[in-house]
C-alpha cells in the first residue's frame, strides 16, 4: 500500500546520488582525472558492477585519447570504437539508450580483451562542443537494472554535466584536445 511513498523516496535517493557526483565536477583539473574518478563513483555511488568509457576514433580528438591511454586507472575501462558503429549503438543522439535484450551489438562497446556478464546496458553519449565523442557505459547482470522505456533524465542530466566540464578542461588544456 505504501509503494508510492517508497518509490518517491527511493527516487529522491537516485536523485541525490547524481547530485553528489554532479557537485564534484569542478573539483577535476584535467580529463584524464576527471573520467578515472568519475567512472569509479559511479561504480560506488550506484554499485554499479560495470562501468567504462567508449571514445569515437576520430582525429579531434586524438590527444584526448592519448590522455586517457596514459591511465593505467582507465586500461581495463576504456574502449576506442569506430564512429559509424558507435553512431548505430548510440541512436538517439545524446539520449541514453537503454537494452536489455539482443546485447551482442554492444559488445562492440566492451574494451579490448574484456568481456562483461551482462543482461543490461546504459550506453550514456559524451559530447564535446555538441559533437558526440562517445559514452559513458553501463553494464549490470540483473536483466532489470536498465530497461527500454524507463526514465533517463538524471542520467542524461550528469552526462551534460560531463560533457561541459570536459568542454572546459579541453579549453584550459589544449594540448588534451
Amino acid at each position: 500500500m505504501d509503494e508510492a511513498p517508497e518509490t518517491i523516496k527511493k527516487n529522491k535517493e537516485i536523485a541525490e546520488k547524481f547530485a553528489r557526483i554532479e557537485a564534484e565536477l569542478p573539483l577535476f583539473s584535467e580529463p584524464r582525472e576527471l573520467f578515472e574518478k568519475l567512472l569509479m563513483r559511479l561504480h560506488e555511488e550506484f554499485a554499479v558492477p560495470f562501468v567504462w568509457l567508449s571514445i569515437v576514433n576520430r582525429p579531434d580528438v586524438s590527444s584526448l585519447v592519448q590522455a586517457l591511454r596514459a591511465s593505467g586507472i582507465l586500461a581495463d575501462r576504456l574502449n576506442f570504437i569506430d564512429e559509424a558503429p558507435f553512431l548505430e549503438l548510440a541512436s538517439q543522439g545524446e539520449t541514453p539508450v537503454l537494452a536489455n535484450k539482443d546485447l551482442h551489438p554492444f559488445y562492440k562497446l566492451f574494451p579490448k580483451n574484456k568481456k562483461f556478464f551482462i543482461k543490461s546496458i546504459a550506453v550514456a553519449p559524451i559530447t564535446l562542443d555538441g559533437q558526440i565523442i562517445g559514452s559513458i557505459n553501463y553494464g549490470d547482470a540483473a536483466n532489470k537494472r536498465y530497461e527500454p522505456g524507463m526514465d533517463t533524465n538524471l542520467l542524461q542530466h550528469l552526462t551534460g554535466a560531463v560533457s561541459t566540464c570536459l568542454t572546459r578542461l579541453l579549453k584550459a588544456n589544449p594540448s588534451d584536445t
